[in-house]
């Protein structure tokens, strides 16, 4: 059965997966495109370089088959595999903490997640990370029932990985430790794995706090940058639950939203409360290892804004696991509510992920069609076009096959330019100008791009606007917008 679920997993998580790259998938790719040397020269990436170099390797191994600049396959070793074998450990952990059945529906839960399966498409470090977790979280759990198992070796390693893939892994790592402390596990054994983890981690530090220091000059070079990376503490806690439940969802206060809402979390709330009632033992695996790590990195975001549903995205499987158990649990004492909470979750994946498949809003932002267009309608030779940010956009680079002109402030602030008519004064060779707004409202909130284009003599002749892009702006001369 489990082999059937993982079938189901990998066919929801084909379409879209050779779908357009969006801003931060290109960057991924443009940087791991670099020479092996500069692979951990990524200080304005706040990310660790695992990713970097298994991308690296991907489009190297994907050369050999013309692969190399190919979505799907970019996607397809780094994100999709590892979210495979997430439901498939996931499935692992519930037959280890609970039974078959339990097991069975946390992966099934996962697998017609649309949260898990747009992260699984998504050439970023979410799913990577979820899949280390959730290995060393069953490596844990059989360190715990098989003494003399080599699965201590194995979470080592699945820990060091994970740290290796995001700067918020550490959050469960602190809550896998205190479930060993509170289970009683060897505590000089628990003392030596933890030092032998935190020492591999001690080589990247010098390259962290180069990236957080370069974090730190970007919120200084374009304010406004916070509140595009963050939510404020009390959204991000009504938001983490609400993400992992509805997924890739247009959330709304409507009807039917409020009555999916209260069918997942009343019974959701009334099963905790008889759990916690009849003192569930299991309760304390969840405590540790979901509601521990999420409050730490809530806390944490007080200081340092980095919380985001996708960033914690391996606590997703064991929120999954959590529902598994509770509707398992009680789903003799209370059938009906057991019933709604089962209809009411499977009802939401499937159709978030529908959504997600047929709703170009809810996906990621198509530069590939975008490009395309601009390709077929404006010739290269008369046309420049122009972004209001420090380089061209990469997803701009990736897909600009016909290598257009480009024009950028070469600062993240455009109020901070000394004399844009300078800069820009050799768009007077051009016959037409397109302007991205993409980010503009964050760089360039005066309008000083577009004042200065019309300045040089170049009159509005009309827009592009594509989903999550925003508009691309024309601006023609005036002998040829006239006509």
């Amino acid at each position: 059965m489990i082999y059937f679920i993982l079938l189901i997993a990998f066919i929801l998580r084909l379409p879209l997966l050779n779908g357009s790259f969006w801003l931060d998938e290109a960057a991924q790719f443009l940087e791991s495109v670099r020479p092996l040397s500069q692979q951990l020269e990524i200080k304005d990436d706040f990310q660790p370089p695992l990713m970097h170099l298994i991308t690296f390797f991907t489009i190297h191994l994907g050369s050999f088959f013309g692969l190399q600049q190919t979505e799907w396959w970019l996607r397809l070793l780094p994100s999709l595999i590892p979210g495979i074998i997430t439901i498939w450990a996931l499935y692992q952990i519930g037959l280890k903490l609970s039974n078959r059945r339990t097991a069975l529906l946390a992966s099934f839960f996962v697998a017609t997640s649309s949260f898990h399966i747009f992260y699984s498409q998504e050439l970023r470090p979410y799913s990577l990370p979820a899949m280390f977790g959730i290995l060393a979280t069953w490596q844990l759990l059989k360190m715990l029932s098989e003494k003399k198992s080599k699965a201590i070796y194995f979470f080592g390693l699945f820990s060091v990985l994970g740290l290796y893939s995001s700067y918020l892994y550490p959050f469960l790592l602190i809550g896998q430790f205190a479930y060993l402390l509170a289970q009683k596990f060897d505590f000089k054994r628990i003392g030596s794995l933890a030092a032998t983890i935190t020492l591999s981690f001690l080589p990247w530090l010098p390259k962290f706090f180069e990236q957080l220091q370069a974090g730190q000059d970007l919120r200084l070079s374009m304010p406004g940058w916070d509140q595009v990376v963050s939510l404020p503490q009390l959204k991000t806690a009504m938001m983490m639950p609400l993400k992992f439940v509805f997924g890739i969802s247009d959330l709304q206060v409507n009807f039917m939203q409020i009555l999916f809402a209260v069918a997942v979390f009343l019974p959701l709330a009334y099963f905790l409360y008889a759990a916690i009632k009849n003192k569930n033992k299991k309760l304390k695996f969840f405590f540790y290892l979901l509601f521990l790590p999420l409050l730490i990195s809530w806390l944490i975001s007080f200081f340092v804004p980095v919380l985001q549903a996708k960033r914690v995205l391996f606590l997703l499987p064991l929120f999954a696991l959590f529902e598994a158990l509770l509707i398992k649990t009680y789903e003799k004492a209370h059938p009906y509510l057991a019933k709604i909470l089962l209809f009411a979750i499977i009802f939401i994946n499937l159709s978030s992920t529908w959504a997600y498949w047929k709703k170009p809003n809810l996906q990621r932002e198509n530069w590939r069609s975008l490009s395309m267009e601009i390709s077929k309608k404006f010739p290269k030779e008369s046309t420049a076009v122009v972004f209001s940010f420090n380089a061209p956009f990469a997803p701009w680079v990736f897909y600009d096959q016909n290598n257009f002109k480009t024009f950028s402030t070469g600062v993240y602030y455009a109020n901070k330019l000394e004399n844009p008519a300078e800069l820009f004064k050799n768009l007077s060779d051009y016959r037409y100008v397109l302007i991205f707004d993409y980010l503009r409202d964050l760089t360039d909130p005066d309008d000083i791009i577009l004042k200065t284009v019309q300045d040089l003599g170049f009159t509005p002749a009309g827009v592009l606007d594509y989903p999550n892009i925003g508009f691309v702006r024309i601006y023609a001369r005036s002998s040829v917008a006239e006509k």
